[in-house]
């Protein structure tokens, strides 16, 4: 009676399962695409490139978790950071860490994970395995997740190439997406071309002279005596060679876009010792900051990996910076860029996260089948578990103390 309500379930086009508050949407729909896409002779060939991937995200994966744990160990300053953002910082999820938006944060993680489970199921069709189902999570009504239901009884037969080939296909599927949707976010912000540079004046000091002659917030401080101004540098730079009473003539450019220019005498003053005309003023640079952002050297990647929330003067495309650029994109262009970033970020993250030889996850797995083509003899099955418990142990425990660091010191 059991096999036959498991047969009928089988056969089922579809079902609704809920567990509070997850809902699972199970189907063999997207079988026939699992099916087409397997048997394409390219699909071989990248599970083998996935399979070349792993260990070296792995081994990127590890160098970021290590280092992390050392810079909260002796850098103060990084433990006040990851105090101040707090537990929610470390965990993948908009909406509950504070860096990750949450429509373009929700959009990107379940893409990566569509893109990872799809890429198990393609992969495993691709070497004659069966695709049982599969579906989509949902949070109550909101997607979180995707699966792929190999059938695990043959991934057990299949040879240890075959099953790490098919468990490596969702990290190199993520890689892959990542890499795409990074280059996409350089094309954009190479394409970006400068309303205006200077230095923004950010505050306006009450009662001093810079707001007695009429300067305002958002002001871009473009020339003091006809000499250029593009960081707050060069404003120290002039005021350091001015004096008390000194009379000096100041550009500003304000309105939509930038586009008035405002001309006006300010009589220099003195406070705390210092030469001022009572503003505030932080970097533009805005040529510079493109040029930064797409000049790709290997130990620039760590500043790919910096969401626009962190540090909004280093991104062309946050919040902050956007509106002082125009795009052949138009006024949208600032979406397209940050949805190929988001896209970036978390798919990079999903790989990493997969690729580290932890059980049960993809790296794990993977770390598990290796040790099973290699180690030989009576007490195999007991050490492999062994090496596998341990390795995964240490691993969860240097995460739980990058984690739990920064509030017990």
């Amino acid at each position: 009676m059991a096999s036959e309500e498991t047969e009928a379930k089988d056969k089922e086009p579809g079902r609704f399962e809920f567990s509070f508050p997850i809902l699972t949407v199970r189907t063999k729909a997207f079988g026939g695409v699992f099916d087409r896409l397997g048997a394409l002779h390219f699909s071989r060939f990248a599970s083998w490139v996935a399979l070349a991937i792993v260990p070296v995200v792995a081994v990127i994966g590890l160098y970021l978790i290590v280092n992390s744990l050392f810079a909260l160990l002796w850098n103060p300053a990084a433990g006040d950071f990851a105090r101040e953002a707090g537990l929610g910082a470390y965990l993948l999820l908009p909406g509950l860490n504070p860096f990750l938006p949450v429509f373009y944060g929700w959009f990107a993680l379940v893409c990566a994970i569509v893109i990872h489970e799809g890429a198990h199921g393609i992969a495993a069709r691709s070497l004659g395995l069966e695709v049982k189902s599969s579906g989509l999570l949902f949070f109550l009504i909101i997607p979180i997740g995707a699966f792929v239901d190999v059938d695990e009884e043959q991934l057990k037969k299949a040879s240890a190439r075959a099953s790490s080939r098919i468990m490596a296909a969702g990290v190199g599927g993520n890689v892959v997406v990542a890499v795409v949707c990074l280059i996409g976010v350089l094309a954009i912000v190479g394409g970006l071309t400068p309303i205006i540079d200077g230095a923004y004046i950010y505050e306006v000091s009450q009662g001093l002279p810079a707001e007695a002659a009429g300067l305002l917030p958002e002001d871009i401080l473009v020339s003091i005596d006809g000499l250029k101004i593009n960081r707050p540098t060069d404003l120290s730079a002039v005021l350091g060679n001015k004096t008390a009473g000194d009379l000096v003539e100041v550009t500003v450019a304000r309105g939509d876009n930038w586009q008035e220019r405002f001309t006006t005498n300010i009589n220099l003053t003195v406070s705390e010792n210092h030469t001022v005309m009572g503003v505030n003023a932080s970097y533009l640079l805005t040529e510079e900051r493109v040029r930064n952002y797409v000049t790709v050297t290997p130990e620039k990647l760590p500043m790919y990996l910096v969401p626009p929330a962190v540090a909004p003067g280093l991104v062309p495309f946050s919040d902050s910076i956007a509106i002082f650029y125009t795009h052949p994109l138009g006024e949208q262009w600032t979406v397209f860029a940050n949805t190929l970033f988001w896209l970036w970020f978390i798919n990079v993250n999903v790989a990493i996260f997969n690729a580290l030889p932890i059980y049960p996850l993809d790296g794990g797995r993977m770390f598990n089948i290796a040790l099973k083509s290699v180690i030989r003899g009576k007490e195999r099955e007991k050490l492999i578990s062994a090496i596998t418990i341990t390795v995964t142990g240490t691993l969860v425990l240097v995460l739980l103390l990058t984690i739990a660091v920064p509030f017990i010191t």
